[in-house]
Order: structure tokens, then sequence, then C-alpha cells
């Protein structure tokens, strides 16, 4: 179990390190090239569209993931009943989420919000179809297509802030990406075996509905803080400050997430075999703290070299706000380890009631502080 698990980690590790970094370098180029105003922008647009993933997504690839490990044999046909799901969800969300970007009244985050629209419909695609490799431990597949996405959005970007292009062309080029890296993943489907009648859909939406939530609550946790500042009227120039240093906090989150991810078809197989939740749950919780408090010593000692040398000049004030940030890592480390345990053994609705809470007290300090 162990190696297994292990395995997975290192496949996840490299690809969310190249995933991460990619955007990290995207940000930090577009620091150069727009300054914290437009940081701020494509913070707040592409915080939108993650959100917008997790909806559309519906929740298919953590039930994939679960399913996937307890009936490998049909993996083709569970993601085809699942790709059924995204389609019905695509056809009324897509629409609404092009009329509320164009209802947005500042031009740069309009664009740039409708330039991401294909993005999310792009990358939902890619990590749902790529849940299914990962319920067979294959977790090399979908960090392959993201690296596509990241390395052709970076060199995009790049070009883009030599050539000043305005900030929604960020957008487009994570869009690109995208679409190249889900028609590289469309050419693996094989591998999942041979093509068989979809699983009955109205039941992998049932079951992906509570992971829907749970998923749209986790990107709130880490993006609400953006809208709210919105909001509230902060200059966009100060969100983008906040924006980098929330880029590079919840970076670190990636490292509980991709340890969550490789343990999740292994947790699964062990729920299905009558493995005791409690002393899973236990485990996973205090390790996912003790590497959170690792993680936050690590931030706040480097804050400050860390903000000028990934951000440069005029980003000073974000060293600070990252030391603060970095407070909230050994919780969040503890609560996407112990999701996956829950997730595992069927219980995503008890995972869903805490991150609610959770959310809901964030917003309330948020509000309380912002001002």
């Amino acid at each position: 179990m162990l190696t297994t698990i292990g395995r997975n980690a290192i496949w996840l590790g490299s690809g969310e390190a190249a995933v991460k970094g990619g955007l990290l370098a995207a940000v930090a180029l577009l620091a150069r090239g727009a300054g914290p105003s437009g940081v701020g922008t494509f913070s707040i647009a592409l915080a939108a569209a993650l959100i917008a993933v997790m909806v559309l997504a519906f929740g298919q690839q953590e039930v994939l993931i679960r399913e996937v490990a307890r009936r490998p044999a049909a993996a083709r046909s569970l993601l085809a009943g699942s790709e059924a799901v995204l389609r019905r969800a695509a056809l009324w969300l897509l629409p609404a989420a092009v009329l509320g970007a164009l209802a947005v009244p500042d031009p740069a985050l309009r664009w740039t919000l409708v330039a991401l629209v294909p993005y999310a419909a792009a990358r939902t695609a890619t990590v749902v179809a790529g849940a299914a490799f990962k319920g067979r431990d294959r977790m090399d597949v979908e960090p392959r297509a993201r690296g596509i996405e990241v390395v052709v959005a970076v060199a995009l970007i790049a070009a883009g802030a030599a050539l000043a292009w305005p900030v929604w062309a960020a957008g487009a080029a994570f869009t690109a990406g995208s679409a190249l890296g889900l028609v590289w993943l469309s050419g693996r489907r094989g591998e999942l075996g041979e093509p068989a009648a979809a699983a009955a859909p109205s039941q992998l939406a049932r079951e992906g509905l509570p992971f829907m939530l749970l998923a749209v609550a986790g990107q709130l946790l880490a993006n609400q803080d953006r809208f709210l500042l919105e909001l509230s009227g902060v200059a966009r120039s100060d969100i983008g400050q906040w924006g980098a240093a929330a880029t590079l906090a919840w970076a670190a989150v990636a490292l509980p997430q991709l340890v969550a991810v490789a343990a999740y078809p292994t947790l699964s197989r062990a729920a299905a075999a009558g493995g005791s939740r409690a002393a899973y749950g236990l485990a996973c919780g205090v390790g996912g703290a003790v590497a959170g408090l690792a993680a936050c010593a690590v931030l706040r000692a480097v804050a400050g070299p860390l903000v000028r040398v990934g951000f440069g000049p005029g980003f000073e004030p974000a060293a600070v706000l990252l030391a603060s940030l970095a407070t909230a890592l050994p919780g969040a480390f503890a609560l996407m380890m112990m999701g996956a345990v829950l997730a595992a053994w069927r219980e995503q609705g008890r995972a869903l009631a805490v991150m609610a809470g959770a959310v809901a007290l964030s917003a309330c300090l948020n509000l309380l502080w912002i001002p």
C-alpha cells in the first residue's frame, strides 16, 4: 500500500510542481508586464474560472477515482457516464458564465473573464478524464496534460508581457494551453480499455453533487477574499498585492492535495474492505497538521526574499501578507487530508458540513477585517 501511495505521490508531486511553478511564472511575468493592477484583475478572473471548473465538473473527478478504484474494468463505462453529466451541466452553465462575465462593468476584468470561459470548459474535461486514470493508479496522465497547458500558457504570457498585450490575453493563453492539453489526453483514452456503454449519468450526478459543493467551498475558502476585496472597493493594485501573496501561500497546499489524491484510490479500497475510518482519519489529520506547521514556518521565514525574487519591485507589501496567510496552512493541510478519508468512506456530506463552516468563518473574519 505505502509503495503505491509513494509512487503516486511522486508522479503527482512532479506534475503539481510543474503546474504550480508554471502558474507562479505566469503571475510573475504578468506582474512585470501589467503591474499590481493587472495581477489583481487576473487573480479575480482566474479564481472565478476555477470555481466554474468545480461547478462544471459536478464532483465527477472524485466519483470516478473512487468508483474506478473499486471497479477498474468499468473505467471506460464510468468515464462515459461522467462525461454525459458534464455535457448536461455545460449546456446551462457555460452560457450563464458568458452572460455573467459580459455584465461586469470594468472592461479589463470583463474581457479577462470572457477569455477564461473556454478555459474552464477544457480544464473541466481534462480533470474528469484524468480522474479515470487516477482510479487505476495512473497518476501520470493528468499532470502531463496540465504540463502542456502551463508550458503553452507561460510561453504566450511571456510574449504578451514583452509586447504589452492587455491582461485578457493572459486568460486567452491559459485557454489555448488547456485546449492543447485536452487534445493530448484524448489520445490516451484507449488505455482505459475498450469503449463501453455509459454508466447511468443520473446516479453519477447524485454521487457527485456533494463533491461539487465541497470543491466549490474549497475554492471559496481559498479565493473568497479577492471577491470580498473587490466588492469592498479596495484598489485593484492592493488586490494584486494580496493575489501575489495568496498565489504563493496556496501553492503550498498542493502538497497535501497531491498526497490526498495519491492515497485516495488506496483509501477507497480500504473502505470497501471494512477498514477503520477513525484510524485512517486520525493519522491523516495529524500528519497533515504537522506538515502544515512546517510549511508555515518555512514560508514565514522566507516571505521577503520569496516575494522579491518572484514578483520584483513594487510587491514588497505582499511579504507581510504572505506571512499572515501562512498561518492558515496547518488547518488547510489537515482538512485536505481528512477530506480524502471521509470521501473514501462515502461520507462526503460530513466533509461538506465542515468545509461550509470553515467558509462561513472565513467570510465573517474577512468582512470584519477588510473595512
